[in-house]
């Protein structure tokens, strides 16, 4: 069901997502900060990807192994925007905000994942009682 902790958890990673893509500098020097909505294009197409398979994990619901399939590739689009964007684009920068900020969505989808995990134990558990 919708209500679930874990759907509250792919929302909160899909609105971390889009808040840090359009609102937090992701590299900074000392003039001008670089925002991930007008520089960084392939980074910002993997933390919209990731943002956009959290959504759509919400209303899987029915069907955790996918839900877990889908926040696995979702942590993964983070995990490539975010080396995009140290190893590749990081030249005399600095880290910015947004950079540090996108361990938020990657931590709430592993809960995600978590409460996927306890649930799945619960309803063996009821098949095995009956």
């Amino acid at each position: 069901m919708i209500q679930r902790v874990q759907s509250l958890f792919f929302f909160f990673s899909a609105i971390c997502s889009f808040t840090i893509i359009y609102t937090f500098p992701v590299l900074q020097n000392d003039s001008s900060s670089y925002l991930l909505a007008n520089h960084f294009t392939y980074a910002r197409l993997f933390v919209f990807l990731s943002s956009g398979l959290s959504f759509l994990a919400i209303f899987q619901f029915k069907n955790r192994k996918r839900q877990q399939l889908i926040a696995s590739f979702a942590r993964l689009m983070i995990t490539i925007a975010f080396f995009l964007i140290v190893f590749i684009y990081k030249e005399d920068e600095m880290f910015g905000v947004g950079l540090i900020l996108l361990v938020i969505p990657f931590i709430s989808l592993i809960l995600a994942n978590f409460f996927i995990k306890k649930d799945e134990k619960l309803v063996r558990s009821a098949d095995r009682i009956r």
